[in-house]
């Protein structure tokens, strides 16, 4: 029996706060940014970063600091790094818990080792503290377009944080809170990705990816019940619409990676299918055709010098016209969020 997979699109809500005009002319092609009024959010999610440094602690949860630190230096890793970047991560963390109780602002703290779907259904903002892995972990579990969130970089240096705030803010935390209580912002809508399937065999159990990379031994807890009905009903015999959007892309293939997928594929209302066969197959958002999708797309000089001169063999291109040539191609491999 062949299986079917329906993608459909649906729309995020991120936040772009009007801090400066050249930020907005930046990513203003690329966006549909649509301003609001004042936001006073009462109940604050804060989805931090779990560090390497946390998670080597929880790793091995019998060892104290220095033993820790020893065996961490006997793996080939740096512990004074990670203990760094943790502490970078945390600062921010303690900055916006700061000012949302200088705000009055009920705030709860979770991450990927202890989220729950509880705790968005109570919150009416979603702050990612870390970068775009974080951003996502966050947008993945609201399954509407009416809860905002937003990320602070939380080491701007190492993390270009493309989703995230800009750079200024991983400092400036109570200036995000003011921009937004005096409505000096705006909502960027980011299309999102829904997978629907259709078929025999789809109803085995669900699990978010963040899920399968906890801690060996703790209790997941993320559960199917969690998930909202409408997104997980059998309505409709031998269909089920997935419960997370994607907000970067969804890649669709075998299991064991080293295994061909053999795919059949249609667009739109095309009523013919295509068959494919290929490593899987990578379906991006707007959002997502900076990331993945660039990267499986992009070319490099060397290809874009192979293919000119396969095309125009008579015709000599400089290395500056040839990079040129190339930037322009992998800049146009990027969309619109919407």
């Amino acid at each position: 029996m062949t299986n079917l997979c329906t993608i459909q699109w649906g729309i995020r809500r991120t936040f772009f706060l009007l801090q400066s005009s050249s930020i907005i002319a930046k990513y203003s092609q690329f966006m549909d940014i649509r301003k609001e009024s004042n936001f006073i959010p009462k109940h604050v999610l804060i989805v931090s970063k779990v560090s390497r440094f946390e998670f080597e602690h929880l790793r091995e949860p019998n060892l104290n600091e220095r033993q820790l630190k020893l065996r961490i230096l006997e793996r080939g890793s740096d512990y004074d790094e990670m203990l760094i970047n943790h502490e970078k991560n945390k600062a921010v963390e303690i900055q916006v818990i700061n000012t949302l109780k200088r705000l009055n602002i009920d705030y709860k703290v979770t991450n990927r080792l202890i989220i729950e779907q509880t705790q968005f259904d109570w919150a009416d903002l979603v702050v990612a503290i870390g970068g775009d892995g974080t951003f996502l972990l966050g947008a993945n579990l609201i399954h509407d377009n009416k809860k905002p969130i937003l990320g602070i970089n939380s080491d701007p240096n190492s993390s270009e944080g493309y989703l995230m705030l800009d750079r200024y803010y991983s400092t400036n935390i109570e200036r995000i809170f003011e921009l937004l209580i005096s409505g000096q912002f705006e909502y960027i809508m980011r299309t999102r990705i829904r997978v629907t399937l259709q078929g025999e065999g789809i109803w085995s159990q669900p699990f978010h990816m963040h899920e399968k990379s906890r801690i060996s031994g703790q209790k997941s807890s993320l559960k199917s019940q969690q998930i909202p009905s409408l997104l997980n009903t059998k309505s409709i015999k031998n269909e089920r619409k997935l419960p997370w959007l994607a907000l970067n892309e969804i890649f669709i293939g075998e299991s064991l990676s080293a295994r061909t997928s053999s795919l059949e594929i249609c667009l739109d209302d095309e009523k013919q299918f295509r068959k494919v066969k290929s490593s899987g197959i990578c379906i991006s958002t707007g959002t997502g055709s900076s990331s993945w999708y660039k990267a499986i797309n992009s070319l490099t000089s060397q290809m874009v010098k192979d293919i000119l001169h396969v095309a125009m063999p008579t015709n000599n291109y400089s290395d500056e016209e040839i990079d040129k040539i190339c930037c322009k191609f992998n800049d146009s491999l990027q969309f619109s969020s919407e």
